[in-house]
């Protein structure tokens, strides 16, 4: 059994036990190659690690980018956002964090 399998195998059980809205992002999304500021989409080789919009001029950390893209994508998915009164702080490995419970 793949690692990424059990993962999704767990993310759907963790969801039925605590009633969370689980949502997959179509693999070919291109959450990196979107500007996060005006939604430009353009080709970028992985070895460059920071996006330069050739439209806006955003400069930015591919992977910080991206994330906003995911994050966007699920905030507009189902009109959806965090609901701050839905989290909860956790500690887990020694860190904090906040945990959004849906």
């Amino acid at each position: 059994m793949s690692g990424l399998y059990r993962f999704r195998e767990l993310l759907s059980y963790k969801q039925e036990c605590f009633g969370f809205l689980l949502k997959k992002v179509d693999r070919w999304f291109p959450s990196s190659k979107t500007c996060s500021v005006c939604g430009n989409i353009q080709d970028m080789p992985l070895c460059e690690r920071v996006d330069h919009c050739q439209n806006c001029g955003q400069v930015m950390d591919r992977d910080l980018n991206a994330s906003i893209n995911l994050e966007s994508w699920t905030n507009n998915a189902d009109g959806l956002s965090v609901n701050p009164e839905r989290s909860r702080r956790v500690e887990a490995c020694g860190q904090e964090g906040v945990v959004s419970l849906g």
